[in-house]
């Protein structure tokens, strides 16, 4: 099955960034999916989509090395795939049926080729008189930069202007991506889902338009039966004040509810999510777009991306004819969110990957440089590999400057999601078990992992002759040993957790 995935301006790209950490960590999906992960953007600069773009080729990058897609190994009893199991497909790749134009292998497709002010795209210059003044009516036209519309240059998105926005995915069906998507998409159990914010300019003038053409009767009928969802990202983030920015965080609710009421109405789908916060005390920078806007990881937009697992993981026999909606709950409205927070479908789902994943990511990261004087290193030739291969360059780059860095900038985000501490001794990386140790038994210590490295990879060396294979086995299985190690955790919250 594949499930193509839209994102809608930077929210998607935020999103897409977290399904990325949970997909590398072995998130649970089904075992035949693809996802084909597509961002619809004006603002191709963008720093929040530049960053996903670089997370997700390292993510393939890894994964074409970890494991061969071939019937033979997917058969095989011996790999065991979580990490990074679930592949990610650009657009371009894909075989489209009557595709007159490419449109390469970039997640981040270009939408049009306007570069100009709206001014330009309209083609004002060229209306008779009364067109130009009644466009003067619809559209703030002052002197003042930060509030004309008609003079926005469309290189760096909307500015939080949907009434634009609408106007430019308008002519989205003529585009080379959806032209280049329909073409690709054929499959009858094949899936859409589309990611957008509420508050802002690209996701809540995108999201209608893209759901009103996926529905429309010219459409393929392929499209039109597909099941479709949806995660409309509600506010849950404040912005610094910035006279000079065109961005009003003060319209985001009245935006909002505007938008909500319409989606009520007009919006058909099999399933939409919602979800947001009460903004907290941190402020983020408030810029308008380009290379600049690259704002912390904050857990509504993990949660966002469970919920495209969530629609992915639902067989078909849960839809229905009438339309489902979805919102998320914790235990208790902490500020700091820690593993007890979450009931089980999230835990069982996402969470306890992500223990594995933060595991494993502590081996590879402060555990094996120090050890390549082992034996599992040196048949592993890792002493030579581990600075020059691609392969781990490329998993080391993912998880020391990728996912240590999300789960940071989630942790000191408020409201923070904190289950781990990494830079601390493996006993005490889960904040809420420490893993006891005694006389006999230290836990995690240095030996323990010596010894179980070792022990794995004799095990590994027959089934997986290519070293690179043979380390992502290892990897999953330390992970392993390491969380039965940790034992059953105490989810049940308590004064003293925060």
């Amino acid at each position: 099955m594949k499930l193509f995935l839209f994102g809608i301006g930077g929210t998607g790209a935020r999103v897409l960034r977290s399904l990325t950490m949970l997909l590398a960590a072995g998130a649970k999906t089904p075992a035949d999916l693809t996802i084909i992960p597509i961002l619809l953007d004006m603002d191709m600069q963008n720093g929040d989509t530049e960053r996903a773009l670089r997370e997700v080729e390292l993510y393939r990058a890894i994964r074409r090395t970890a494991y061969k897609d071939t019937a033979a190994s997917q058969g095989s009893q011996t790999e065991r795939r979580t990490f990074f199991a679930t592949p990610l497909q650009p657009l371009g790749t894909l075989q489209a049926e009557n595709a007159q134009e490419k449109i390469g292998d970039s997640v981040l497709p270009k939408l049009t080729d306007h570069e100009g002010t709206f001014e330009e795209f309209l083609g004002v210059s060229n209306m008779d008189d009364i067109d130009r003044e009644l466009l003067k009516l619809l559209y703030d036209n002052s002197a003042k930069p930060t509030s004309a519309e008609l003079k926005l240059n469309l290189s760096v998105g909307f500015k939080g202007n949907p009434n634009i926005g609408s106007v430019v995915f308008n002519a989205l069906e003529d585009s080379a991506v959806y032209k280049y998507f329909t073409g690709a998409f054929n499959d009858q159990t094949d899936r859409i889902f589309v990611i957008s914010s509420i508050f802002g300019g690209t996701g809540s003038a995108g999201f209608p338009q893209l759901v009103k053409l996926l529905q429309h009767p010219s459409q393929k009928i392929q499209i039109r039966n597909a099941k479709k969802g949806a995660v409309t990202v509600m506010p849950y983030f404040a912005l610094e004040e910035n006279n000079q920015s065109a961005i009003d965080q003060n319209r985001f609710l009245s935006k909002t509810k505007a938008a909500l009421s319409y989606y009520q109405t007009q919006v058909n789908l099999d399933a939409l999510y919602y979800i947001g916060d009460r903004p907290g005390s941190k402020l983020y920078p408030n810029v308008e777009g380009g290379s600049k806007q690259t704002n912390n990881a904050h857990v509504v937009e993990m949660l966002a991306a469970a919920a495209i697992l969530d629609f992915a993981n639902k067989p078909d026999a849960e839809f229905s004819d009438a339309k489902r909606y979805f919102e998320y709950g914790l235990k208790r409205n902490d500020r700091t969110l820690d593993l007890p927070h979450f009931y089980d479908q999230t835990y069982n789902g996402l969470l306890e990957p992500l223990i594995r994943f933060a595991y494993a990511t502590k081996f590879f990261t402060d555990f094996v440089p120090a050890n390549l004087g082992e034996a599992f290193a040196k048949n592993l030739a890792l002493s030579q590999n581990l600075r020059t291969n691609t392969f781990y360059t490329s998993l080391e780059n993912f998880m020391t400057h990728h996912f240590k860095n999300w789960l940071n900038e989630m942790a000191q985000n408020d409201r923070a999601f904190f289950p781990f501490d990494l830079p601390n001794e493996f006993n005490a990386m889960v904040r809420s078990k420490r893993i006891e140790t005694s006389f006999f038994d230290k836990g995690l210590s240095d030996k323990f992992l010596r010894d179980q490295a070792g022990k794995i990879e004799n095990t590994l060396q027959t089934p997986f002759p290519q070293p690179e294979m043979r380390f992502m086995q290892l990897l999953i299985d330390i992970a392993e040993k390491a969380r039965e190690k940790l034992g059953p955790l105490n989810r049940q919250l308590s004064d003293a957790t925060v």
